[in-house]
């Protein structure tokens, strides 16, 4: 799987740890890479019943090596368009 590096990603993410992200679903191979300062994740998953969204936050959390519940869509549940928020350092 080709990806960007964690840097790259924290790069594009808010103060608040927010940042756009584009999915092609249904895709032959998963990847992603940085096109028009948004995150794009190509992912081999259907979007149905939100199994979609599931696999874009666990290839995030994958590609940048934070736990999956620091992945969080706020936004475009049901859209390619989504908003993800992801906490690097969790309160404890």
């Amino acid at each position: 799987m080709t990806a960007p590096s964690p840097d790259t990603i924290a790069a594009l993410m808010d103060a608040g740890g927010e940042m756009p992200v584009r999915v092609v679903p249904g895709a032959r191979v998963e990847k992603a890479a940085v096109e028009n300062g948004a995150l794009k994740i190509w992912i081999r998953t259907a979007p149905e019943d939100g199994k979609a969204n599931k696999a874009v936050i666990e290839l995030l959390a994958k590609i940048i090596s934070v736990p999956r519940s620091n992945v969080e869509i706020i936004k475009g549940l049901t859209s390619r368009d989504k908003r993800v928020r992801i906490t690097l350092n969790p309160l404890k």
